[in-house]
């Protein structure tokens, strides 16, 4: 049997690894980013607003700051698509209870719908990549995944697959 050492890759083969690795997550990325814009563009809207209903649909209440820092962005970069959201009535916005000052969004029924509708070839998409791997191959791959997050995104995976029961949720 092969110990650990000798399973290593030389340098060459790290590096056209590593390139593998790249493509395929940006190529997989771009897929999964289209299958949410073919059904987005239906309703004019973009990606800004899948990735807020995305994240007032599982993290309900959470605060306009909470979603500029998980997202990386200023509040200008959604500001037009947070309106949209709220005046087309997909979101609901209270003031925190806490500090009236902070806002916290959550989705509406009408934007759950939504969510499910724009998220349904994305969790077709994964499924089937799931469907083609052992039970085995697929905790490695979420290793992998997980150990590729900083702290402060690792946080957020948590937070955001807290759920009791995920198969009720879009």
């Amino acid at each position: 049997m092969k110990t650990s050492k000798q399973l290593e890759p030389s340098a060459h083969q790290l590096k056209q690894l590593i390139h593998k690795g790249l493509v395929l997550h940006f190529m997989v990325q771009l897929s999964i980013g289209e299958d949410a814009d073919a059904r987005l563009g239906t309703s004019s809207m973009g990606r800004v607003h899948h990735r807020i209903l995305y994240f007032a649909h599982f993290t309900p209440g959470i605060t306009v700051s909470e979603l500029l820092a998980v997202l990386c962005v200023k509040h200008q970069n959604i500001q037009a698509a947070l309106r949209q959201l709220v005046e087309e009535g997909y979101i609901l916005t209270r003031a925190s209870a806490e500090d009236g000052r902070v806002k916290r969004i959550y989705c509406s029924r009408k934007g759950d719908k939504l969510l499910e509708f724009v998220s349904a070839g994305q969790r077709e998409r994964i499924q089937r990549g799931y469907d083609s791997v052992s039970a085995r191959d697929l905790q490695s791959y979420f290793k992998v995944m997980e150990a590729m997050l900083d702290d402060d995104r690792r946080g957020w995976v948590q937070r955001l697959t807290e759920l009791d029961d995920p198969s009720e949720s879009v």
